[in-house]
Formats: C-alpha cells, structure tokens, sequence
C-alpha cells in the first residue's frame, strides 16, 4: 500500500513539474560596478570581457594602474532607457577612449579622438539629451586649447553631432567661442577675445545636416582660426598630443569642403592592387558616412578623383556598430564578403564592401564622383576584386 502511495505521488509530482512552463531568461542588466569590473578585466588583457564591452579596449592600452581617470556616469532618458558613458583618459591621449552603452551593454558609440584632461556630462537640453565632453589640452606645447563635443541619439543611435574649439590661449592672449543657443535645427555661437580682433562679437550658426547627423557651418571661423594657429606655431613639440590635425581642404574634383582627420597609423592584415595613379596609403581618422570615428588608412587618386579607404573594426565589434548603411547578404564559408548597394552621397557614389574571416573584419569604402563612375566602373571593380585580408 505505501509502496503504491509513493507511485501515485511520484508520478503526480513528475506530471506538476513537467507542465511548468520554462522561465524566460532576461538579458543580464549591468551597474557601475560590473562596468568598472568589466573595464579593469579587459585593460588587464581578458579577451572575454573585452569582447562583452565590444571590443573597447585595443591591444597597446596600458593597464589600469596607468589611467589618470576611469569616470561612469549614467543617466535615463524620457522612455526610461538608462545609459552608461565611460571615459577612460591616460597620459597618453592616444589611449583616451569615451563609449556610451546601455544597461545590455549594447555599445552606442566608441570615440577615440579626445586630447588632455577631459569632462564628460549628461546634459538636457532643449527636450534632448546629450552627452557632453570638454577637452582641455596644449598644442605645441604653448598653445593651450578647449573643445567641446556634443553627443546625441538619433533614431535609436548615438552620433557625434557637434565639435569645435571653445578656447584658444597663446601666451595670455584669449580667443573664445561660447555656445548661446541649440535647438534641433541650429547651435548658435557667439565669439569673443580680450584683444582687438575681428573676432569679437561675431555670431556664427551650425545647421544640423539630417544626412550627416551633424550640426555643420559654411563658414567655421573659429576652428579654422585655431587651425591656422596651430599651423603657423613653431616650437617644438615635446609633450604628447594626440597626432591628429584638422584641415579644410577644397577638392577640385568634387567641388566640395571636406574635413579630413590625419593619423599616424599603420594598419597590416589586408592586400589590394593599385596603379601607380593611387597615392601611398594615408593614415586617417575615418568620420564621413560611419556612425562613429574609426581609424583607418585612404588611397587617393587625383587623377578620377576617388578615394578608398580602408578600415579595420576593433575585435569583438559588428560593422553595425559603425555604418548605418544595410549591406546584402554574404558569401558562404569562413571567408565572408558582403556589400552595401551603391549610395549617393551629394555629388558622389559611395558604397561598402565588409571582408571577414576568424575574429578579423575589414571595411573598404569606395568613394568616386558621379560623373567619372561609368568610365572607370571597370577599374573600381578590379580594385574591389583584388582586396582581400589575411587571415
């Protein structure tokens, strides 16, 4: 009998656990703290958290005990969606690093290009928030400069909308630019120096550029004013600044103002045939048509008028992390290839090609004016063809 007792409530336990529906497991929610266990890990060498925060650490960063700052700030915005900004700052600019992430830890953006001793906060302001970073720094060694960057979700993704000199020192003589006014459409500026120049009182209006993401002016009088500072100083360089110079170059070819970030860089793993038309690869900080700044290197030929440039994603990140563009689907095997369609871009084409392979993924990005594409279509796809990267 008992033993006909514990059947019955055997079975009858068996049958009540079986008929319960399995649990869904929600995605592992994080904090400052497992961010700043995550970040240290990875600065340290784990490849495994590196690879949860997407890649932000790159393989020179020098370990924790080396960074003069590691500041978390969170903040929720007005559908309750909560973020996460990290600023990594070291002596060394070029291992400065400011990533936004939300509480999945879905990375949002990765900016590699801050200089000297920085300030980030979360910001609302006209019903949007932004995140700000304000860089103060020395170039030349005399110069003592700031900057401000200004970061914003758009359509569920975080671009670098605006960024411009806020401060110009040269040996006590002060050049300002000071925001008055943002709103969606336009930031207003307003310029001012303790000396006699034509700067003072000078209003200057950055339009937002829907395709852009960006808030753009035709005439940036102060940043070329810096530049132009920069440029003509010459004392030696003795600290460590961040190689990077912003030129405003006009190209005949496309009758269009760029803005082009140079680097010292040098980027190995890939192959590509060129004619003697195509300049030596030019190490870059890559902005234009990618969500994020991403370093890279650009062949330029004078001659059609087109560029490519070639970018490799920092390990354990997605090229959606970078471009906004869709791409097709990609080849079969464990040498992948897709590609975007072809895009206009004002008065350009542009289209992406992706190489992967292993833990290694490579973007080329082709860029020609519309009227020399049909003419040299099949240069453009010889050069495409011979790309490939090594795995």
């Amino acid at each position: 009998m008992y033993k006909n007792l514990l059947i019955i409530l055997f079975t009858i336990f068996f049958l009540y656990t079986c008929s319960e529906e399995p649990k869904e497991v929600e995605p592992e929610k994080i904090n400052g703290k497992i961010l700043i266990k995550l970040i240290e890990e990875a600065l340290w060498g784990s490849e495994k958290a590196n690879y949860r925060l997407s890649g932000l650490v790159k393989p020179d960063t020098p370990p924790p005990d080396e960074y003069n700052q590691l500041k978390i700030d969170s903040v929720a915005n007005s559908e309750g969606i909560k973020f996460y900004s990290i600023l990594i700052e070291y002596p060394n600019p070029l291992h400065n690093v400011l990533a936004v992430y939300n509480e999945n830890l879905l990375l949002y953006i990765l900016d590699n290009s801050l200089n000297g001793n920085i300030v980030t906060e979360w910001k609302n302001i006209s019903g949007r928030l932004y995140l700000i970073a304000s860089e103060n720094f020395v170039s030349k060694d005399l110069l003592k400069l700031s900057r401000i960057s200004l970061y914003r979700m758009i359509n569920g993704r975080f671009y670098l909308v605006f960024r411009s000199f806020t401060k110009l020192d040269k040996a006590g003589k002060i050049y300002q630019q000071s925001i008055e006014d943002i709103d969606e459409n336009k930031i207003v500026t307003q310029l001012s120096s303790n000396r006699k120049t034509k700067l003072n009182n000078k209003k200057v209006t950055f339009n937002f550029n829907s395709s852009e993401h960006k808030y753009i002016s035709e005439k940036d009088v102060f940043t070329n004013f810096v530049l132009n500072e920069i440029k003509s100083a010459k004392w030696t360089i003795e600290k460590p600044e961040l190689k990077l110079e912003t030129m405003k170059k006009k190209q005949q070819t496309t009758k269009q103002t760029e803005t082009t970030e140079y680097a010292y860089i040098e980027l190995k793993g890939y192959q590509v045939t060129l004619n003697s038309d195509w300049n030596n690869p030019i190490g870059i900080a890559v902005t234009d048509h990618l969500i994020s700044r991403l370093e890279g290197v650009r062949y330029i030929n004078d001659k059609i008028g087109a560029t490519i440039t070639i970018i490799q994603l920092p390990e354990g990140s997605a090229t959606s992390q970078f471009v906004k563009y869709k791409f097709g689907n990609p080849t079969v095997g464990n040498y992948r290839v897709r590609s975007t369609n072809i895009i206009e871009s004002g008065r350009n084409y542009i289209q992406f090609f992706e190489h992967s392979c292993s833990n290694k993924t490579f973007i080329l990005l082709l860029q020609t004016p519309k009227y020399t594409y049909d003419k040299n279509k099949v240069t453009y796809d010889e050069i495409v063809t011979s790309f490939f990267i090594e795995c």
